[in-house]
This record gives structure tokens, C-alpha cells and sequence, in this order.
């Protein structure tokens, strides 16, 4: 499963795709990676685009696990203000109703669930409708 995330330092913002298969050794990987970029920053609020995932991973236990140690890492340098969860296939909510159980007793961020890409968007700030859009209008800024 291939995972992008883009972070736009200007909006407070990171843009996190996932497409394919959602699995959680990927997820722990490209988190690490971004932990480790020199514009990850604490309060951003993290947009999730969830909605090209075909399939999830069904483990809870490592995806506890993950959680409480992406908590740990967060706390330091680089936790979220909010995350908010792009979900708008069945396969995409029932992935981020996971990962909301996921972060119970955890300590995490505020966790919102999405199906409307416009009202995504907005819940992070931004005025554009479209993640295509807002990923445009910052190239150009």
C-alpha cells in the first residue's frame, strides 16, 4: 500500500494519502520517516485521505501498539493538533473507526471522522473543496 503525505508549514497542515491495501508495518514506516522531517511540527493538524483504501489490515492488537507508540513519539517534538479522517467508502470508515478505537486510553489527538471532502477540508482550515485544489493553490503560493 503506497503512503504520500505532504506537510504545508504555511496552513499548519499534513496531507496523509493512503491508497490500496492499508497495512500497519507501512504505516509504522512512513510515520517514523515523517517524525524525522524537518518540517514536522507540533500542533499541525493532520488530514487523513482515506479514500482510496481498498482493504484494511485487521490487527488490533499491533495497531494498539502503533498507536501508543506513535503517542510516545508524538509527545515529543511533533503532535498533532487534530486528526481528521477523510473516510468516504465503507472500507475507509471502518478504517477510521479503527484507528479511533485505536487511540482509547492512548492520550491522543482529537480524532474526527469525515465522509464529505469539502467538510474535511474545512474542519483543517482550508477553503478549497478539493484535496487536488488545495494541493494546487500551495504549488502556486
Amino acid at each position: 500500500m503506497p503512503i504520500t503525505y505532504d506537510i504545508y508549514p504555511n496552513r499548519g497542515l499534513v496531507v496523509v494519502a493512503y491508497s490500496g491495501r492499508a497495512e500497519i508495518d507501512e504505516t509504522a514506516r512512513v510515520f517514523a520517516e515523517f517524525a524525522q522531517h524537518p518540517d514536522a511540527a507540533p500542533g499541525q493538524k493532520h488530514l487523513l485521505d482515506l479514500s482510496r483504501v481498498t482493504e484494511v489490515e485487521n490487527d488490533m492488537p499491533r495497531l494498539m501498539a502503533l498507536q501508543a507508540q506513535k503517542a510516545g513519539e508524538m509527545a515529543l517534538p511533533i503532535f498533532p493538533a487534530m486528526l481528521v479522517y477523510y473516510c468516504p467508502t465503507p472500507v475507509s470508515r471502518r478504517m477510521a473507526e479503527m484507528v479511533y478505537k485505536s487511540w482509547d486510553g492512548v492520550g491522543g489527538p482529537t480524532v474526527a471522522m469525515i465522509e464529505d471532502e469539502a467538510e474535511a477540508l474545512a474542519l483543517v482550515g482550508c477553503t478549497e473543496t478539493r484535496i487536488a485544489d488545495l494541493r494546487r493553490h500551495v504549488s502556486e503560493d
